[in-house]
């Protein structure tokens, strides 16, 4: 059942940022400037990395159930989201990455485990292309970066999408937005939409707007696919069967050429599984980061 969110949300926002996220936010400065970020467990590090104009709290059920399984969950909100740094240059999925692996530089960490959701998922396939030592395990949790959109649409988005424009239109759009990402009705996605009402006035609709003006040209190129045939590392594919954004051929490409894929679909679930299916997402992610788990099964989460 699809969540009613035209008829809860008023003047909503794409954000949803979480006030009942239970780890303390930390703050440190980069060289691009000070990102906000948690940092909560002990055990192998794993990194979240949100999607587009997101925040780490979108992880909150998640997270909590990866910490409680051993596991030192660390994530941030990437730079012009949530309460990270507005930055002045370019944002980027090069830029992302490159601030992702300037955290894990500053915080001492050597290898990690990543997971990203949709635009983040673009970013951590990035970082494993960049430096794949420094990655054990890749989750691409209803990634960007699969779907092959016409010829010429990046450079058509990087033309029309301007930041003054879509600032005007962010209100109108985020009831759609919305309405289109969430698949099922349940408590978490109720309390997600109820986030979006009263999140907080960071970032400021202009931030996300420019944000997403510099993210959309690149999200719309299939840069994972491209390079899915180069990562010789374990990779889990998670994608709900009622994602809108990322088509099943896609997801079936992917598969296909990853050296080492486990691919997970959610039954009924939509563009945010770790928000609709905290449980089943979590399960999946558990069973892939576990050392013993096996390359190449495949598995239908009912």
């Amino acid at each position: 059942m699809r969540p009613m969110v035209s008829r809860r949300v008023v003047g909503g926002s794409l954000d949803g940022r979480s006030q009942t996220f239970p780890f303390a936010t930390q703050r440190l400065p980069l060289v691009d400037g000070t990102v906000a970020y948690f940092d909560h467990g002990e055990g192998p590090a794993v990194v979240v990395v949100h999607g587009l104009v997101g925040d780490f709290t979108h992880f909150e059920h998640v997270a909590v159930r990866l910490a409680d399984a051993g596991y030192r969950v660390i994530g941030l909100d990437l730079p012009g989201c949530g309460e990270s740094h507005k930055r002045r240059t370019h944002h980027s999925i090069g830029s992302y990455a490159r601030d992702v692996l300037a955290l894990l530089d500053a915080l001492g960490i050597a290898e990690v485990s990543l997971v990203g959701h949709s635009a983040g998922g673009a970013v951590v396939a990035e970082i494993a292309y960049r430096a794949p030592k420094r990655v054990k395990r890749l989750g691409l949790l209803a990634s960007a970066g699969l779907r092959r959109y016409p010829r010429g649409l990046g450079s058509l988005a990087r033309i029309t999408l301007r930041p003054w424009l879509l600032e005007r239109t962010l209100e109108r759009l985020a009831l759609p937005l919305l309405d289109m990402v969430l698949v099922e009705e349940n408590e978490y996605t109720r309390k997600f939409v109820a986030d979006a009402l009263n999140r907080p006035s960071q970032p400021g609709s202009a931030e996300m707007a420019r944000v997403m003006a510099d993210l959309v040209p690149e999200l719309v190129r299939p840069t994972v696919l491209e390079r899915a045939h180069r990562f010789d590392l374990p990779v889990l594919v998670l994608w709900g069967d009622a994602d809108g954004l990322v088509p099943a051929s896609s997801v079936t490409e992917l598969q296909s050429t990853l050296r080492k894929p486990t691919f997970v679909e959610l039954k009924g679930c939509g563009h945010m599984p770790m928000i609709e299916q905290p449980e089943l997402t979590t399960k999946a992610l558990l069973s892939f980061l576990d050392p013993v788990s096996l390359p190449g099964r495949q598995g239908r989460a009912a």
